[in-house]
Parts: structure tokens; C-alpha cells; sequence
């Protein structure tokens, strides 16, 4: 009979809108958000952490007709014509940052949208602001956590556009009012177990 191996487990998160994971948890990497151009109706849907150190294996360089693009992403949080939740933090048109999170003694990541707080018999790893592409843009996108205490990627203040994040606010009709609030922007939490 032979060794037995090594243990395994653990689980993986993205940490949006930071360069580190929080304590507990082990940084693979760190990166900058990525996706689809706003006004693209094709494409891919999700944002992606990107890391900074790319690699190529074939390549042309040259743009083709029939692709997907990758863009970098930026905060469009401005305070007087946008959603920001971050306590006035300047990030609008900041690109931003991300970071793959590893904790190896749990097996399972769930991220909750409209709380802050994890249930009973779970570990909080960050609580923050529910994200996504402006609503009548091209391109929609899944909801992302970004962490309450947001970061730019440092020097960039650039309106480039590329694959945006806007606050998510919540709407009544179909969604109760109360317990939800009309134009209030939702809170989310990323918990593992």
C-alpha cells in the first residue's frame, strides 16, 4: 500500500477591486479587471481578473475582423451623475485592480447579494458593493462583489472606457419594497466554507 497523498481542499475567489487577499487567505495572484467593450453587443459577458504578467504563445499582433477583444476596466463612479457607494473615494475612471484569493481549509465560496453579513457557520472574506455594466449599455455582464474599500490601479486616471462597473441600485415592483429600497445601491458579501 502506498502513501497517501497529499491533502487536498480549499477554494478560490476573486477579491474585485483590490491587489490583496485578506487575512486567512493566500494572494495567487494579482491583476487588473477585465472584458468586453461596453458597446459591444458580442463578446464575452463576464469580467475576468487579468494578470499582470501576460504571456503569448502564437500570435500575430495584428487585429482581426472576426475576434473577441479584452478591454481593461474602469470605476464609473462618479458622485454627482453616478452610483458611489465608497464614501466619496475618488475612483472614477480609475482602471481597477483585482486579486485571486486561495483558502486552503475550506471547500466552498458563495458570494450574497444584499448583505454585508454570512450566515451562521460561514467566514466572511470581504463584504462590498454589488457591480455591473450600466444598464442600457450593449454589452450586460454578470454582478460582481467589489470590496467596500475599493482601490485604484495605481497612475491611471484615464477615461478609456473598455469594460465598465457601475453601483447596482435596487428597483421596486417585482422587487419588494420593503424590505428593499428603491434607488438604494445593494450591498454584497463573499463567504466561504
Amino acid at each position: 500500500m502506498g502513501h497517501p497523498g497529499p491533502k487536498s481542499g480549499g477554494v478560490k475567489y476573486i477579491r474585485w477591486g483590490r491587489t490583496s487577499c485578506p487575512s486567512g487567505a493566500n494572494l495567487v495572484y494579482k491583476g487588473r479587471v477585465g472584458g468586453e467593450r461596453y458597446t459591444h453587443i458580442g463578446g464575452g459577458s463576464n469580467y475576468v481578473c487579468l494578470t499582470e504578467a501576460p504571456k503569448y504563445a502564437s500570435y500575430t499582433s495584428v487585429l482581426k475582423k472576426y475576434s473577441a477583444f479584452m478591454y481593461g476596466s474602469e470605476y464609473q463612479v462618479h458622485s454627482t451623475e453616478h452610483s458611489n457607494p465608497f464614501n466619496n473615494k475618488n475612483l472614477h475612471d480609475h482602471d481597477v485592480p483585482c486579486a485571486v484569493c486561495f483558502v486552503p481549509n475550506r471547500n466552498t465560496e458563495l458570494m450574497i447579494p444584499a448583505t454585508y453579513d454570512c450566515p451562521t457557520g460561514w467566514s466572511k472574506e470581504y463584504w462590498g458593493y454589488l457591480m455591473s455594466e450600466y444598464y442600457n449599455h450593449a454589452n450586460q455582464r454578470n454582478y460582481i462583489c467589489v470590496d467596500q474599500d475599493a482601490e485604484p490601479v495605481k497612475g491611471t486616471i484615464h477615461n478609456h472606457d473598455g469594460a465598465l462597473l457601475y453601483g447596482v441600485q435596487g428597483r421596486c415592483g417585482s422587487l419588494p419594497c420593503l424590505p428593499y429600497v428603491e434607488g438604494r445601491e445593494l450591498t454584497c458579501v463573499v463567504c466561504t466554507k
